[in-house]
This record gives structure tokens, sequence and C-alpha cells, in this order.
């Protein structure tokens, strides 16, 4: 039997650039032995919803990643259960000067990655967005609710 949870991580935003609820941050799909975990795009936001910091590649690659942190820490998962990472950024050359900031979260052994240069994000000030998908055996879940 597969069970689904559709989740929402506390102290984190969750409305899309139009101020709506427009998706779920996390969705868990668990079989009795393997849970897998979808994480939607996470971006430079605060909680209340703001991009931060404006015009900081570094700032936004470290916000985005302890946004994934909290998204991971609301099923039971880490940084070391992810299996795939999409990066999309509006600018691949300043993304390449500072990406090391990403692995003071993302350890060897590192997950499969594709980056994407694309003209813009949901927001104006948005220059990083990271999703995320991770493996978990089923008995770590842990669903906070």
């Amino acid at each position: 039997m597969i069970e689904r949870f559709y989740v929402t991580p506390e102290d984190t935003y969750k409305t899309g650039g139009n101020d709506k609820i427009l998706y779920t941050p996390v969705v868990v799909v668990k079989s009795s032995d393997l849970a897998h975990i979808f994480v939607a795009g996470r971006t430079a936001r605060l909680p209340n919803g703001d991009v931060h910091p404006k015009g900081d590649m570094r700032g936004q690659i470290r916000l985005v990643c302890e946004n994934i942190q909290k998204a991971l820490d609301s099923v039971g998962a880490t940084f070391a259960d992810v299996v795939r990472t999409v990066t999309y950024t509006t600018d691949i050359e300043e993304y390449y000067r500072v990406c090391d900031e990403r692995f003071k979260f993302f350890k060897e052994p590192l997950p499969t990655s594709t980056l994407l240069g694309i003209n813009k994000l949901g927001m104006p000030d948005m220059l990083v967005e990271i999703e995320v998908e991770a493996m978990v055996e089923a008995d770590r879940l842990k669903i906070k609710k």
C-alpha cells in the first residue's frame, strides 16, 4: 500500500509570488519499506515571504539551503538523504562564483544535479531556486504537521 503525506513545514513561507497558496512544499510517497520525498523548489524567502538578501547570490544560496533543511527536517530526512537536485538561477556565472556555499549543506557523496539558467524566477529579486528529492527508509519517516 502507498500512502501520501502533504506537508507545509513550520517557520517557512507558505505562498507563491502572488501571496496565494499555490502548492504543497513537501510531498512524501511512502510504501511499506521506502519513503520518497519531493521538496518543491525552495527560494531565498523568509517565513513572512520576503526575498532576502536582495542582490546577494551567496546569501540567497545559504537561505535556500536553510529552507531546504526545514523541509527535510519536517519529515525526518537530512541532506545526506537527498538523491537529486534541480537548480534554477538567473545568473549562472555568479552562481558558479559562489556555489561553494551550497557545499556547506550538500556533502559527499553528492546527489545528481541539474543546473538551469533562466530569465527570471517567481519573484523579481530571486536569484536561485533549488528543488530536491530524497529517499529514506519508511521507518525513519517523521511527519511534523
